[in-house]
């Protein structure tokens, strides 16, 4: 078997991070080397939101030390991280800001127990080398079941039919006609985790699906059993029911706009259980002032508070043809345990290892100019020497990607560096001589 072992200039890192002196002695403690393996000897933990006891065992079972702080926010939420200074965050609905990234020197690891992450400063975390995962495709059935009951709660009229029963009031005129979602189409923006089990639920129902997702084949739409759309602007014109499943980033922030609502059809639903700030609520409340037959169901708005019970004054809320619950969408029993586990597994995962599972903050596109493989037989000292002859000539490494055969007496090393080379011929030379070099290879000059 063999390892991957990235180099991130390891002493510029701890120096950047403040993890000099006695802070590198303390954080130490944590770990020690047996035969060249990290042994865990525990992380401190902060879990700043509702976490399963179950969980919370486990890791302590783990040798972690826990402290367990659903209930902090705001500027309690910056004392307490830098009162513990734990080396794991985990976080569910808590905003992760500059502030609360920059109280805790000793921060390794944000783990946001759920599927977004913009809640997170990740660009923060980036510039500060502090890795963020979240956990994927584990409340998508959650989302799914309540998009779907959102949109039949639109059809028929639901929240109004329990309003006026207790009030008193016997109104079944009122939902005499309402439509039926059998042979209605409905079109998916964004058919990821959240929008394939929308699909496979609303196939049930006898609709027709269409999907716009510019991330995936015609080929692997059709086998969710959609139709793939080329355009959103065609998908908009063309649906009875829009189900929203995409991220909140630069592109998608204000998407469903006035232009975006003039194309829909005038009784046509809007169900979002993605982000609020996919949405101009401006244009939202315009629309349903001008259509009557417009409605808006959704799990998330604009400016939702942080905490879980407080006053909360929001005008689409208020609409009598918007249906809107309280972002509760991945907030079931099953999501929470499958949530749960998947950030326990990784927390394991990252202690033992430290590997970090689903990171969403690494480049993925880094642009080197050159690239030389190095076969060199293990020992102490070799990797060393030369990553330290690049520095002689001023050249600066960005990726080490070191493979270690079986038998772990060779390895191979592929670096990846920026910079001019003036004296190439030199430098293959010296890596060449070093003690314990096999063969030194110029992979290719980048543009």
């Amino acid at each position: 078997s063999f390892f991957f072992f990235f180099f991130k200039q390891k002493t510029a890192y701890e120096m950047q991070r403040g993890l000099v002196g006695s802070e590198m002695c303390i954080r130490d403690r944590y770990q020690r080397r047996v035969h060249g393996i990290i042994e865990n000897q525990g992380m401190r933990i902060l879990v700043a939101d509702a976490f399963s006891p179950e969980g919370i065992e486990e890791m302590k079972k783990m040798g972690h030390e826990v402290v367990y702080e659903p209930k902090v926010v705001g500027a309690d939420f910056v004392k307490k991280i830098a009162e513990v200074l734990p080396i794991v965050l985990v976080v569910r609905s808590k905003k992760v800001t500059k502030e609360v990234i920059d109280a805790d020197p000793k921060l390794e690891f944000v783990i946001r127990a759920g599927a977004g992450f913009d809640t997170i400063d990740v660009d923060h975390c980036s510039k500060k080398g502090i890795f963020v995962s979240n956990c994927p495709g584990k409340n998508n059935i959650a989302v799914a079941e309540l998009a779907v009951g959102l949109m039949i709660a639109v059809d028929r009229r639901i929240p109004e039919g329990v309003q006026f029963l207790k009030e008193g009031k016997w109104e079944k005129g009122l939902f005499a006609e309402c439509n039926g979602i059998k042979g209605r189409t409905l079109g998916l923006l964004g058919i990821g985790f959240v929008g394939k089990e929308v699909c496979k639920r609303c196939l049930a129902f006898d609709m027709k699906v269409i999907a716009y997702d510019p991330y995936l084949s015609k080929e692997k739409v059709e086998e969710m059993g959609a139709q793939k759309i080329e355009s959103w602007q065609e998908l908009v014109k063309g649906s009875d029911v829009i189900s929203v499943h995409v991220p909140s980033n630069k592109e998608t922030k204000g998407m469903i706009n006035k232009d975006f609502l003039a194309l829909m059809k005038p009784d046509a639903v809007l169900i979002n259980t993605a982000r609020g700030d996919l949405c101009v609520d401006d244009a939202l409340l315009e629309r349903l002032e001008a259509v009557k037959t417009f409605w808006y169901a959704t799990d998330v708005l604009s400016n939702e508070p942080a905490d879980k019970k407080c006053a909360f004054d929001h005008k689409l809320g208020k609409h009598p043809r918007v249906i809107a619950t309280h972002h509760i969408g991945a907030s079931t029993k099953q999501a929470e345990t499958a949530i749960g586990i998947e950030a326990v597994r990784m927390v394991k995962e990252y202690g033992a290892t430290k590997k970090v599972e689903n990171c969403v903050n690494l480049a993925m596109d880094i642009k080197t100019t050159h690239a030389i493989s190095i076969k060199y037989t293990s020992g102490v000292g070799i990797l060393g020497a030369l990553l330290e002859a690049f520095g002689k000539q001023n050249l600066k490494i960005e990726e080490v990607k070191n493979e270690v055969f079986k038998g772990r007496f060779a390895c191979v090393c592929a670096i990846h560096f920026t910079g001019e080379i003036e004296k190439k011929e030199e430098l293959l030379g010296v890596l060449s001589k070093t003690p314990g070099v096999l063969d030194v290879t110029f992979i290719c000059q980048l543009n």
